[in-house]
Parts: C-alpha cells; sequence; structure tokens
C-alpha cells in the first residue's frame, strides 16, 4: 500500500456511515462489487458490523474502496491514493477467482486423521483448504464460545464483531508468505444438536463431517485471518496447519476455551514436518529463521516477486545437499553456521538487488531464483580454500551474468516446471563447478 492501512479503515468507515443511510446509494456499492467478482452479501455484512474492516483482505478492502469511491465521489478514498496498479490488478484477478470457484459443501472428508477419542481428533491441513471453507462460508464465529467480542451501533442494533487486532494478522500473513512461520494449531469445534456430526473410519484413517454439523473456530482466529491474507497474495501456498477437531457442547466448548487461554501448555499437537528428511531442509531453515535470508526464501515451488522472495526451499535445499552433503545433525549445524555467515556477507555487499529493491534487479540475473546454486558452489569453493567470506564481493563479481550459457540457463529456469526439475539444477550446478575451478588459475 501506498499508505498505512490503518488510516484507510478509518477512512472507509466514516464512508459506510454516509452510505447506510442511503439504500440508492449502497445498492450501487453491491452492484459494483457484483461486477467485480464480489459476492452478494459481504457488503452488507460488513455495513451491519459482522465482518470487521479490520479483517478484510488485502484485495477485498481494494475493492471495496474503489466500489464505494465510484459511488461517493470522495478523491479522499480513490484507490489510486491508497494503491498501486500492481496491488489493483492482483485484487481484480484473485477476487474473481475466490468468488467463482465452486464452494464446499456438507459431507466434507478429512484424510490422515488421528482419533483420540470420540471428541478429539487431529489433522494437517494446507491452508488453501482451510481459507476454501471459509469463503464457503462454512466456518462460523461462535461469540458463546469466544472472549474479546466487540459490540458496536449497527443500523439494525447492536451487533458483536471479533475483536480482531489487525497488527497480528499482518504479521501472520507475512511470516506465511516468507516462508518462516512456524507451523502452529488452530482448533475447531464440530458440532450439532440435531445430527451425529461426525463419523470416523478407523481402517482409512478418514473423518466425514456430516450435513447438519456446524463447524466454528474454537481457537486460531488470526492465525485463519493470517492465512486468508496469504493465499491472495500467494494462491500456490504451500503452508499447513495443524487442525485439532473437537466436538464439544457449548459448555464443554467454553471450557476447553478457559482452559486453553488460561495455563498455556505446550501443545502436544506439535509435530515435525513431514516432508524434511534431508539434513540439507536443516540447513535452510536455520537460513530463513537466522540469516540475511528470513523473508527471501519461499515455501511454494515458485517465488512471490510481490513478497521480494529471492529462491525457494527446495532450490536451496538441493544446493546445499549436492554442494555439501551433510550426513548428521552435527554436519548440518556446521554447515548452517557457515552459510548464514557467508548469506549474510552475500546480501551486505547487494543490499539494493537482494533487499532493498530486489524487482528492479530482476533482468540483471543477480537474484534469479537459481543463482543460489552457483552462490552455494562458490561458498564451498571459499571454504575449501580458506577464503574469508569478506572477500566475497571479489568472488561475485567474477562472474558474468550475461554470460550466453549462463542465460540461456537461467531463461529455461524462468518456467516454474524447468525451474523445479533437476536436470536444469544439475547444469547451473555444472556451470558453477567448472567457473570456480577458473578462480585458481588466475
Amino acid at each position: 500500500m501506498k499508505r498505512e492501512r490503518e488510516e484507510l479503515e478509518t477512512l472507509i468507515v466514516e464512508q459506510i456511515k454516509e452510505i447506510k443511510a442511503s439504500r440508492k446509494k449502497k445498492n450501487e456499492v453491491n452492484k459494483h462489487l457484483k461486477e467485480l467478482g464480489v459476492a452478494l452479501g459481504v457488503f452488507d455484512d460488513i455495513v451491519s458490523g459482522k465482518q470487521p474492516i479490520s479483517s478484510l483482505s488485502l484485495s477485498l478492502l481494494c475493492l471495496i474502496t474503489e466500489a464505494i469511491y465510484v459511488v461517493i465521489k470522495n478523491d479522499a478514498v480513490s484507490p489510486d491514493h491508497w494503491f498501486t496498479d500492481n496491488e489493483v490488478d492482483t485484487a481484480k484477478r484473485n477476487i474473481s477467482q475466490i468468488f467463482k470457484e465452486e464452494k464446499l459443501e456438507l459431507p466434507l472428508i478429512f484424510e490422515r486423521v488421528i482419533k483420540s477419542d470420540d471428541t478429539n481428533y487431529m489433522t494437517e491441513l494446507p491452508i488453501t483448504m482451510l481459507v476454501k471453507m471459509v469463503n464457503s462460508q462454512m466456518i462460523i464465529y461462535d461469540y458463546d464460545t469466544q472472549r474479546s467480542a466487540k459490540y458496536i451501533q449497527s443500523q439494525n442494533g447492536v451487533v458483536p464483531t471479533p475483536d480482531v487486532n489487525p497488527e497480528s494478522v499482518k504479521d501472520i500473513a507475512e511470516e506465511m508468505t516468507n516462508g518462516t512461520y512456524l507451523q502452529d494449531v488452530i482448533a475447531l469445534n464440530i458440532y450439532s444438536n440435531e445430527v451425529e456430526p461426525l463419523s470416523y473410519n478407523e481402517k482409512k484413517m478418514t473423518l466425514t463431517v456430516n450435513e447438519g454439523a456446524v463447524i466454528s473456530i474454537l481457537d486460531g482466529y488470526h492465525r485463519l485471518q493470517g492465512s486468508i491474507r496469504t493465499t491472495l497474495i500467494n494462491p500456490d501456498t504451500q503452508q499447513k496447519l495443524w487442525v485439532t477437531i473437537r466436538s464439544y457442547d457449548t459448555p464443554t466448548a467454553q471450557r476447553y476455551f478457559g482452559q486453553i487461554n488460561t495455563i498455556n501448555p505446550v501443545k502436544v499437537e506439535r509435530r515435525k514436518e513431514l516432508l524434511s528428511n534431508r539434513k540439507s531442509d536443516q540447513v535452510v531453515r536455520d537460513l530463513q529463521l537466522k540469516s540475511d535470508l528470513k523473508g527471501k526464501i519461499a515455501s511454494a515451488s515458485t517465488i512471490s516477486t510481490l513478497a521480494g522472495q529471492l529462491t525457494t526451499f527446495d532450490i536451496m535445499s538441493y544446493a546445499i545437499d549436492q554442494v555439501f552433503n551433510p550426513q548428521t545433525k552435527m554436519e548440518a549445524t556446521e554447515v548452517s553456521e557457515y552459510l548464514i555467515k557467508f548469506y549474510n556477507y552475500l546480501v551486505g555487499s547487494y543490499v539494493d538487488e537482494f533487499l532493498e529493491n530486489p524487482n528492479s534487479h530482476r533482468e540483471s540475473n543477480i537474484n534469479h531464483p537459481l543463482m543460489f546454486i552457483g552462490y552455494t558452489v562458490i561458498a564451498k569453493y571459499l571454504i575449501n580454500n580458506d577464503i574469508h567470506t569478506k572477500e566475497i564481493k571479489k568472488y561475485i563479481d567474477k562472474i558474468d551474468f550475461r554470460n550466453e550459457e549462463l542465460n540461456e540457463l537461467l531463461k529455461e529456469g524462468h518456467l516454474s516446471t524447468r525451474m523445479n526439475a533437476n536436470t536444469t539444477r544439475k547444469k547451473v550446478l555444472n556451470y558453477f563447478e567448472t567457473l570456480v575451478s577458473s578462480f585458481g588459475e588466475e
């Protein structure tokens, strides 16, 4: 955004006061939002206070702003003052995709579910699935089992609204987008007074949410809102959350919520990441959390230029595995310590290219995702030859980023399918191994 979000939210609230006093204006806003692909009823929930402005995704806030501006013609609320052209284009593309996609319906089946007893289950879900459930209006906010409801005056009287901390949601979304969010847990409560809410298949380890059941967020509302923002920035995110599923009546749900928010026990649901088997994965996680590459290594198969990302987890893990090949936890720790120092020197030597304005240097190839294979090869060369990492710029400057062969390799790697192919990565690895072998001849 060009300006602080909180300023826009305050302005929008003021404009809504004017709009809700006029049925004609309200209908015009709804009409414009419908043309943009926003589902009917969304703006009505905002006007009534059921959906707080602070909980809206950036894309939805952008389109709400545009619709209000079109109707009331107040220059102060013009999207041009608040959003970049890229943010507006992204909003229109993402909103259309979200509201046009097929909605989920009950019964809904979860796979790989661990059962503790008839009221307690555990599974892992992609946040994209959770967001799809939200967009399908499957997950509700049950005020009877939640704390911190705020009450506001609307045209329909006093109504409760979730007490959302926008900064918390923003921080969670940023961490998820950057790939630095440590996998956490949320709790859903699935219940019904009329039907059997859940059916569990012991053999297949599947849990079916039966038609007529109600799904509410019992704990982790901010994480859920952060997930919504994350998927709008990166629809292909691979971020997952552990989901504990309860089937409690209201008094039991209230007692459970009070328990987890009083004694704050260490969550027994926390598990190791299922797919992180290589020791090189440990090194990449350390780089994500402890180096100046924090927020720059994407968890998805491709980077998000919007988030200023540079390379992917899988590319880095491949490079470290091929070049350093750590076999034990101790070796991985040693590699981590060295590469943290190496990449801190690298990023510190080219701040504009890697941190401040990476998108302005995409054409130069210096921050191409596959270049981090080459940088890892150079890191190994320095350590093998007892060269201090402070000398790094001298060796990076030896790279001819316009070399025809290198250009062809990186051009091939611009396609996500090729960038993630080991054949392409191997070619880049071989290119830099040949390059560093010539360093000693100079």
